[in-house]
């Protein structure tokens, strides 16, 4: 059975070092961002890059060899859209280098996104989008866990109707929700398993201790 781990925002924030060694230790095959774990994803990453540092260190290394690694994080989420570029030190990166199928969704005018004018940002972001759902229904066609850890909105939303798609014969869900009963998971996701409320970084630190889900 696939795992598809769905993250928001939330999850970079408080349990980055956690989700990484998920990464690292392929504890899912499938990992899908919302936009605001996307991007704070990447300026998570960049970030810590760019902490000063002697010459001989390993990050240093990367931006010299690696320039477009140094870009605000915004534009090197669309440098990761149009072709795949990512920061080394990401989540993002961990899974391409692990094989890690990586998706993601978000509604339009959400997040980071309206700060783009060019209408071909916003064309390129739907048929991205639209390539990443027919991805994730192929996916959801044979037995999967789908865990929704964070993002009460979007990833609940894409769920339901990559189910109506997919019409899966076995799958199990489980949500993650740090604060009680936040609407669409609850109601939408966690009907089909199981509702979990503790922190993300708890929920994934029993998870590498093989504990859940």
């Amino acid at each position: 059975m696939k795992t598809i781990l769905a993250i928001g925002g939330a999850v970079i924030k408080t349990a980055y070092d956690e989700i990484k060694e998920c990464a690292r230790r392929k504890k899912f095959e499938v990992l899908i961002h919302n936009g605001g774990s996307l991007f704070h994803d990447f300026q998570r990453a960049t970030e810590e890059e760019k902490l000063p540092t002697d010459s001989n260190s390993y990050p240093l290394k990367v931006l010299l060899s690696h320039p477009e690694l140094n870009k605000e994080a915004s534009q090197l989420v669309w440098n990761y859209i149009y072709s795949g570029i990512s920061p080394v030190n990401s989540l993002t990166k961990i899974c391409q280098r692990e094989k890690i199928e990586v998706l993601m969704f978000t509604g339009l005018g959400c997040d980071f996104w309206q700060i783009f004018k060019c209408a071909t940002h916003w064309k390129k972001l739907g048929e991205i989008s639209y390539l990443y759902f027919e991805k994730l229904c192929e996916i959801m066609s044979e037995p999967f866990h789908y865990v929704c850890l964070g993002s009460a909105v979007i990833h609940p939303e894409v769920f339901t109707k990559a189910l109506s798609v997919a019409k899966p014969e076995e799958f199990k869900t489980t949500v993650v929700d740090f604060l009680p009963n936040q609407y669409r998971p609850k109601t939408r996701v966690a009907k089909y398993g199981e509702y979990l409320c503790m922190t993300h970084k708890e929920f994934l630190a029993k998870w590498l201790r093989g504990e859940c889900p």
